[in-house]
């Protein structure tokens, strides 16, 4: 039978204190005559020991040795794309902010955001993650390695990034069974996605591939709020990626997400003579006014370039 969290925190407890084999008198010290106190060892382990630094009301686990996130934390980010960040009067974006990308097959949205991760992890040592629910990281990796010669990998070792697999599937039959379950309460029981640090970007990609997975859209409602409040307390900058037409007159799948979403990035891919233009725009940013309108870009061996026409 299961010992329980209670038995296993009476374990873990007694070992702490009184260390494997009940050696903990040994560990309490008498304080020295100089009046200086003595740190018991397991002081000092309890310091480095790892912990959740994030609500524990959130979707995310995030375990580590920083501080633990309180207050709000309202700064402004450069993306690390200066030319998209001109767009903008602050010169980058809010960090809590959520920014749904859309944009129809072979738009660059998978570019910008790994772009934005990679630029200002070279520039400023910014943690960023990339949440896969379709393609293998690997593949990606090597995708952006071989087209814009980013060096994820090495960013991996220095601690300054991961990408993680996600299977969508597994997402939507947890939260369904746990809305049949629970009559429509959705945190409770329901598994937490682990992050190794705390990022300064995350990246879902995408909500179309989780939208798919869903039997219910109500459901897929549900998760997606939950989903957006729980990106806000990581107190980053969020890139939320959703399929569309090339042009699209509908930014996401359900419309929830741009109603939720701080920010709309749409990517257009515009038959003009024959030929495909690529223009960017954006549709709304909460936390500062910005350049109206479509703009040029295109995409090179940089990734994505902007040029906004005089």
């Amino acid at each position: 039978m299961a010992e329980g969290f209670f038995g296993r925190f009476w374990k873990e407890t007694k070992s702490f204190v009184f260390g494997e084999g009940g050696a903990g008198k040994d560990a309490v010290k008498a304080m020295p005559e100089n009046g200086e106190s003595v740190i018991p060892e397991h002081r000092k382990m309890q310091a480095k020991r790892k912990r959740n630094v994030i609500p524990e009301n959130n979707l995310f686990y995030v375990k580590s040795n920083e501080p633990v996130v309180k207050s709000p934390d309202y700064s402004i980010m450069p993306t690390g794309i200066r030319e998209f960040d001109r767009l903008i009067k602050d010169g980058g974006i809010e960090r809590s902010s959520t920014i749904l990308i859309s944009g129809g097959a072979g738009t660059g949205k998978t570019t910008f955001s790994i772009q934005s991760i990679y630029n200002s992890a070279i520039e400023r040592k910014e943690k960023g993650i990339y949440l896969s629910f379709e393609e293998d990281p690997e593949k990606i990796m090597l995708h952006m390695k071989k087209n814009y010669g980013w060096g994820l990998e090495e960013l991996e070792r220095k601690g300054l990034f991961t990408m993680i697999k996600i299977d969508p599937m597994e997402i939507s039959r947890a939260v369904e069974q746990v809305l049949l379950d629970r009559g429509g309460e959705l945190k409770i029981d329901l598994q937490k996605i682990e992050l190794p640090f705390l990022p300064d970007r995350i990246v879902i990609d995408s909500l179309s591939a989780l939208a798919i997975a869903f039997k219910e859209e109500e459901n897929y409602r549900k998760y997606i709020r939950e989903l957006f409040e729980s990106l806000e307390q990581l107190k980053c900058v969020s890139y939320v990626i959703s399929e569309t037409e090339q042009d699209p007159k509908i930014y996401s799948r359900t419309g929830v997400e741009e109603f939720l979403a701080d920010g709309v990035v749409v990517m257009y891919s515009l038959k003009k003579d024959g030929k495909r233009e690529n223009a960017i725009e954006i549709l709304k940013l909460r936390s500062s006014s910005h350049q109206k309108g479509m703009v040029p870009y295109k995409i090179t061996q940089k990734g994505i370039t902007i040029t906004p026409e005089n």
